[in-house]
């Protein structure tokens, strides 16, 4: 069976959907927006596009750690709310990294 190029196109747009409907969960279920100055953010965005690191040093943050994920980075910024210029950005997500760390068994 021989597939047709309508096919390609509907697998295509199947398999975007799917794509941007669980980085949209994900997105949600990461926690609240950061809210102070100085905290860890976790950045998460898309791998096409400039990528998390490049989207942090354009709104003006600073990686924490030497170690970046595919989809995501820490960052600490100066402004006490980056998460409104990090979406404009292109970022899926940013949220309170200590959210995070509550998941991973880290206690403040």
């Amino acid at each position: 069976m021989q597939a047709t190029l309508c096919d390609i196109r509907d697998l295509v747009t199947i398999a975007s959907v799917l794509l941007f409907g669980a980085g949209l969960t994900l997105a949600s279920a990461l926690g609240p927006a950061p809210s102070a100055a100085g905290r860890p953010v976790l950045v998460v965005a898309p791998p096409w596009g400039p990528g998390a690191p490049a989207i942090v040093a354009l709104a003006g943050g600073r990686i924490l750690g030497p170690v970046e994920a595919p989809f995501g980075v820490l960052a600490v910024f100066d402004d006490p709310r980056p998460a409104e210029r990090l979406l404009a950005l292109g970022a899926w997500t940013a949220c309170d990294a200590r959210a995070m760390a509550s998941l991973c068994g880290v206690n403040e």
